[in-house]
């Protein structure tokens, strides 16, 4: 009778919990499942290949677990902005496949070169719904609690400030959203660079992480892009800073040949290494 009694107040008490409320609207309760922190198909690469590919996380405890999806979190959205944020995820599905055929699409975006440097300019994609989605990019990492985003997070201020836009400007339909974007919107005002392989395909496929690469720096490596975000003036550097998309009149995304790509890539894969080696 006792340990019914247990039982039945440890199901009570679970039942009864306060559920979080969304992360988002900040007034709905956070009741969706398996929330995307970053859409599958900016990572579904990393699991394409004739064998089906996968990695391995391995928790503090030495646990290991196979992993076939892109990072997903449970109870951080309520349904209706779990909707408002799928609503911006396949309008820019469709974009993102021509960043990667930019060649085929060349009514839609333009290859410019300046000085020997590679970068497109997508006239198919209005700059404040750009920010909108790669600052949905960096706020869900940002507020992510899962392992994957452990060393990834920007300044609390910055970050409301960025649930305030995605808040304010995310809608429920596709017709919502481009009405919405085409009024005078006030956006945050932060440098974020984009850097791509020129071509993708098996040599060009890089790694998953998210990390801070300083105060002010943040870095979004997703295995075809790398999302370089920065919340003051000082720590961009005079190159990246020309392919900024701080300014709102153009989308610009960097290009680089596979080899310095796949460098960049090496790069930071070694600089982890070296880092967990002198903990």
């Amino acid at each position: 009778m006792v340990q019914f009694s247990n039982k039945t107040y440890v199901v009570t008490k679970i039942l009864t919990k306060k559920m979080d409320k969304c992360k988002l609207c900040k007034t709905n309760v956070a009741d969706k499942m398996n929330s995307h922190i970053i859409p599958k198909f900016m990572c579904q690469r990393l699991f394409e290949d004739a064998i089906p590919r996968h990695s391995i996380e391995i928790n503090s405890k030495g646990k290991s677990k196979k992993i076939q999806d892109s990072p997903k979190e449970n109870n951080i959205f309520c349904t209706s902005c779990e909707k408002r944020m799928g609503i911006l995820e396949t309008y820019f599905s469709k974009k993102i496949i021509d960043i990667h055929n930019f060649s085929n699409v060349k009514d839609r975006i333009d290859l410019e070169t300046i000085s020997n440097q590679k970068h497109l300019v997508c006239k198919n994609i209005k700059p404040t719904m750009f920010k909108l989605f790669i600052y949905s990019l960096v706020w869900r990492s940002s507020i992510s609690k899962l392992n994957e985003f452990e060393k990834y997070h920007i300044d609390d201020k910055v970050e409301e400030e960025l649930r305030v836009f995605l808040n304010d400007n995310l809608k429920t339909t596709h017709k919502e959203l481009l009405e919405n974007i085409e009024n005078n919107i006030k956006y945050p005002s932060y440098h974020f660079c984009l850097i791509k392989p020129i071509a993708r395909n098996k040599q060009s496929r890089g790694i998953f992480t998210a990390f801070n690469s300083g105060e002010k720096a943040h870095l979004l490596m997703l295995i075809d892009f790398a999302v370089f975000f920065y919340t003051d003036e000082k720590s961009i550097g005079s190159t990246l800073k020309y392919y900024s998309n701080k300014q709102n009149e153009k989308v610009i995304i960097a290009t680089g040949d596979i080899e310095k790509w796949t460098e960049l890539n090496r790069m930071i894969v070694q600089k982890m290494l070296n880092k967990k080696n002198s903990m």
